[in-house]
């Protein structure tokens, strides 16, 4: 296993040596140097929705600074089954446009950059933690895509916080049609049955602290679904944490 790690980070040596990451921004394209954090110009930087304010003490999304509240609306109304939520980027125009790019342009090599910006959001925090599991995708969506964004950006996090990767833990057996386009009503009854712990996961996860690794979090319903889940195949307790999450909805009638 550790000659596997020091082959592996030979290669990842060599692989930035012949086509460095840190050329362009991974924003706007434009040329940066190579001590750029997260391969992202000043101006990028400073467009971005570093979610580093006030925010739930559930699932970790931003709250106004005028609101009172400890929890957001959501979680106020919904109970939840994961333990404690965490985001870096509060989901806004230029942050839908990065994480597109990132799942549907081929830009896996952003995977990487996102996991640097995971890691340093988690390690402020730093959860006891036993295993990191991504939140999977359907073969299908697979072959048409390449990879799993989200196993990218989990696979970088485990590198640089030292903890077990489980990315096999968790299956999605169910394909469903974009999430993006339904309610949320519609999103929990899609969801319902698409994730399953493999035969490999249920030794991997049983009475072990879980983190679940998503790109976006907005109404939780792929983060409750995946938590159920692994709650019942045997985990004991679930967090997770999202590169960026939608804002605190206000219930109808308020």
């Amino acid at each position: 296993m550790r000659e596997q790690g020091v082959l592996g980070k030979t290669l990842e040596m060599i692989s930035e040596a012949v086509f460095p990451s840190n050329i362009y921004c991974a924003c706007c394209g434009s040329l940066i140097d190579g001590t750029r954090p997260y391969a992202l110009c000043d101006s990028c930087m400073e467009k971005i929705h570093w979610n580093n304010g006030r925010t739930c003490g559930k699932c970790g999304k931003a709250l106004p600074e005028t609101y009172r509240g400890a929890y957001c609306y959501d979680c106020m109304e919904h109970p939840r089954g994961f333990r404690r939520g965490y985001s870096c980027l509060t989901y806004g125009l230029y942050e839908r446009e990065l994480i597109l790019d990132y799942k549907y342009n081929g830009k896996g090599y952003l995977g990487k950059k996102f996991g640097d910006i995971l890691f340093d959001r988690i390690r402020w925090e730093n959860p006891e933690i036993d295993v990191i599991i991504p939140v999977p995708i359907h073969n299908n969506r697979m072959k048409k895509r390449g990879y799993n964004q989200t196993e990218l950006m989990a696979a970088r996090l485990a590198q640089r916080w030292g903890k077990t990767l489980a990315a096999d833990s968790l299956q999605r057996v169910k394909e469903t049609t974009l999430l993006r386009s339904l309610s949320p009503v519609e999103r929990e009854s899609a969801l319902r049955g698409a994730f399953a712990v493999t035969k490999k996961g249920e030794s991997e996860i049983k009475g072990k602290a879980v983190l679940l690794v998503d790109d976006i979090y907005t109404t939780g319903a792929t983060i409750e679904e995946c938590c159920r889940v692994l709650l019942e195949g045997g985990a004991a307790a679930v967090d997770f944490l999202t590169l960026a999450s939608g804002g605190n909805r206000r219930p109808k009638g308020l």
